[in-house]
């Protein structure tokens, strides 16, 4: 989809979602009780601000209202990504210490679209 094909709607509900799962958890600690005040309201201030923006693009011309749909969409697209590059870092996380050279290798080769020559398994790895 298309920031010009998805519901502006659509693109508000996905940020104030990611708004919401990035919120901390709660803590039982005095120091990250305050922390997790302040964080909370930093949320409820971006939360605000998410949706008046999006009640100010109401009110816009047609070309401004295009242009913020294509950034607050450019925005979602981003938070979306962050969040799958955290996941597949965090599962590709001590790799070095459970996989062989070799298959490293073929990872970084295959990360940057190569292929690896196949060798015999009787060759040794030097």
């Amino acid at each position: 989809m298309t920031a010009a094909s998805t519901p502006p709607i659509h693109v508000l509900r996905g940020i104030l979602r990611h708004i919401k799962k990035t919120a901390p958890s709660s803590s039982t600690t005095a120091a990250a009780a305050t922390s997790s005040q302040s964080n909370s309201g930093n949320e409820l201030s971006l939360h605000q601000h998410v949706i008046s923006q999006y009640r100010q693009s109401i009110s816009a011309t047609p070309q401004q209202a295009q242009h913020l749909r294509k950034v607050a969409y450019d925005y979602l697209n981003l938070k979306k990504d962050l969040v799958e590059r955290g996941r597949l870092h965090e599962l590709d996380s001590g790799a070095d210490m459970k996989l062989s050279p070799r298959e490293l290798s073929r990872r970084a080769a295959a990360r940057a679209g190569l292929q690896l020559p196949v060798m015999d398994e009787g060759h040794v790895d030097q």
